[in-house]
């Protein structure tokens, strides 16, 4: 897209001056309007605010939008991609291409899912030269089935998580198809470290369950500073590594009464294990059922729920599914 003179000094608001993006002071031989390709070997704080300048977009608050313009992180992570070798990548919220660039030049297959219609537009411009193996969804990831765009089981998922989003792309990540191999994404620190967390810590609950029942093994490959992004948030974010199970883990022999045991025993973890899952419906009708279950599974009813691993949360669950045979 070419700037006239007076919209190429135009400030938007947001972006009051270069100081708005770290690093991205403008050098004379790059007035003109650069090559798609070119903008690939910018410094990525001023391709940010070249693409952000030229497509007039203000970072919305309303979606989240905090765009990557850490040049190392983002090809610190591209490259922990390359390492799973996997036959494509899905990315969600592309934004201004920040990590999509460096896997384009390490992927051959990648589909960019974009809700926003004025980054699509960007992103489009930017992945022109490698268009017919970088494809840009104009959609909410959520709403669709990536299958229908290319992916297969085996690709792997990549992303910067808005926070009110990340549980639900989470849920479909770790339930729906395809059967992912992997998945890299920056969320907020506190919500990686609940996801990492073990047995007996502050920060270990359902989250933490739910994600190493899905997750074989669970890696930070880093943390990225609010300086690493723009605008800056408020919050440090990390960068997850998740490999995802083939197959659920043996000893959960009954998904649906384990995923209530764990549900249940966190709406109440200041209670002992018997009196959270008293108190929780469905699985309260019956306290002398719970406590046999418990009992049969090798635990104490008083111990705390927050003490159980996957495995004790897997006897409890198989015990009270037993017993309403």
């Amino acid at each position: 897209m070419k700037l006239s003179g007076r919209d190429a000094g135009l400030q938007y608001r947001g972006m009051e001056d270069e100081r708005n993006i770290p690093g991205a002071e403008t050098s004379a031989s790059q007035t003109r309007e650069p090559r798609p390709r070119e903008l690939w070997d910018w410094p990525l704080s001023q391709r940010t605010r070249w693409l952000a300048q030229s497509y007039s977009i203000v970072p919305r608050k309303r979606l989240s939008q905090h765009f990557l313009i850490n040049d190392q992180a983002a090809e610190r992570l591209a490259d922990a991609v390359k390492e799973l070798q996997p036959a494509g990548v899905v990315e969600i919220g592309g934004g201004l291409g920040a990590l999509t660039v460096p896997l384009v030049r390490r992927v051959h297959d990648v589909i960019v899912y974009e809700i926003d219609v004025s980054l699509c537009k960007a992103l489009a411009h930017v992945l022109s030269p490698v268009s017919r193996r970088a494809h840009v969804v104009c959609a909410d990831f959520l709403q669709c089935d990536p299958r229908d765009q290319g992916a297969a089981d085996g690709w792997c998922v990549v992303g910067n998580l808005p926070y009110q989003v990340t549980t639900p792309i989470l849920e479909k990540i770790f339930t729906r198809p395809p059967r992912w191999a992997a998945a890299l994404l920056m969320v907020q620190r506190e919500f990686a470290q609940r996801m990492m967390a073990s047995p007996g810590s502050k920060t270990y609950g359902s989250l933490s369950v739910f994600a190493q029942y899905y997750c074989s093994e669970i890696t930070q490959i880093m943390e990225l500073s609010p300086g690493s992004f723009w605008p800056a948030p408020e919050v440090h974010s990390v960068a997850v590594l998740l490999r995802l199970r083939r197959h659920p883990p043996k000893k959960v022999k009954h998904p649906e009464a384990f995923f209530q045991v764990v549900h249940g025993a966190f709406q109440h973890r200041r209670k002992t294990l018997l009196r959270a899952l008293a108190e929780s419906a469905p699985l309260g009708a019956d306290i002398e059922r719970l406590r046999k279950a418990i009992e049969t599974a090798g635990l104490d009813p008083k111990q705390r729920p927050e003490t159980l691993g996957l495995d004790e949360f897997a006897a409890v669950a198989n015990a009270l599914a037993t017993l309403s045979e």
